[in-house]
């Protein structure tokens, strides 16, 4: 049933930290943490809820990798219009039966495990109707946050660099205006977006960007070598790293200062940051007030935890959260 899949997933560009241990056997290599492709609806099963509403749980399509693949939709799904550049909760659309119908061409963005049964079952995450006929809109996760006169963030396994200028419309799934000021590493969003520059990574500018409400969830920190360091955790759309694990992997002394309740970060001889905790406000070496970065640093059982942007501000390349797997790099911007 299933077709061979062609194609090779391009490397990350991340640098390696100075004094990495031994490599291992073998080094980790990004696998893709979903996969998004062109599918035309093969059956829309139905199930009638408290007796008047009927329901589309599941849709099974026909893809280029796949005969048949059953994507189940539920809470957790959006669904998009390319035509007229809606974005909803899958559980918050009346009309299901309306917007998927047999016969009907989609863009559908799902997660690659899935059941062994026939034919296989996983989770579809974003389902785009009318994919031809506008422009097109993409489930896109921050993997890394450039901020200066255009945020910039780089998504989809390091593989492309999305823009979003003054021009760019951000808001709430719920249609809440919203800004770019508000994307953080972590984050989950819909972008919508057509032209991409052939550049390694590709490049392109958003058109309209939507915040979609955060999931809570674990990642493992990897350093030089490819080796796990720490757990991360993306709390309310914020990538949060224990500092202590992270800073020392990156080379900083760190310092603790319990009267004053404050971290602070030295590298060669000069202060790089000075972190109070419980205050979303990161003094980052430059003498200033400091920078909100979207939350506020916090201890948990003697372990310091702030955003993971605070080491992207302080200009190290290379800091990728892919997936479930967060890549550091020692290397400087």
């Amino acid at each position: 049933m299933k077709r061979i899949i062609a194609g090779v997933l391009g490397a990350m560009l991340i640098g390696t930290a100075a004094g990495a241990a031994e490599q291992p056997a073998e080094p980790y290599q990004p696998q893709p943490y979903r996969i998004t492709e062109q599918a035309e609806i093969v059956e829309v099963h139905t199930s009638v809820h408290e007796g008047d509403i009927t329901l589309v749980p599941r849709i099974t399509v026909k893809t280029d990798t796949w005969d048949e693949l059953t994507l189940l939709l539920g809470e957790d799904t959006f669904l998009a219009d390319a035509r007229d550049g809606t974005v909803k909760r899958m559980t918050d659309v009346s009309g299901q039966t309306d917007a998927l119908q047999t016969g009907d061409t989609l863009l559908v963005t799902y997660e690659p495990e899935m059941t062994r049964s026939i034919p296989p079952q996983t989770r579809a995450e974003l389902v785009v109707t009318h994919p031809d006929e506008g422009v097109t809109p993409h489930l896109l996760d921050v993997e890394v946050l450039y901020r200066d006169e255009t945020v910039r963030f780089l998504t989809d396994n390091a593989g492309l660099v999305v823009s979003v200028d003054a021009q760019t419309p951000v808001q709430t799934l719920y249609g809440e205006a919203a800004e770019a000021a508000d994307l953080h590493i972590g984050a989950t969003v819909v972008a919508w977006y057509d032209i991409v520059a052939l550049s390694m990574p590709g490049q392109t500018t958003a058109q309209k960007v939507v915040l979609l409400p955060p999931q809570d969830r674990t990642f493992t920190i990897l350093t030089g070598g490819d080796i796990a360091i720490a757990q991360g955790r993306v709390e309310n759309g914020v990538a949060m790293v224990p500092v202590r694990a992270v800073a020392e992997a990156l080379g900083y002394t760190v310092s603790w200062d319990g009267a004053d309740e404050r971290v602070r970060l030295t590298l060669d001889g000069s202060v790089a940051a000075d972190i109070r905790l419980g205050e979303d406000r990161y003094s980052l070496g430059d003498g200033g007030s400091g920078l909100a970065l979207g939350a506020a640093s916090y201890e948990v059982d003697g372990v310091s935890w702030v955003p993971a942007e605070v080491f992207t501000r302080l200009g190290h390349a290379g800091q990728a959260l892919t997936g479930s797997v967060m890549h550091l790099s020692g290397r400087m911007e």
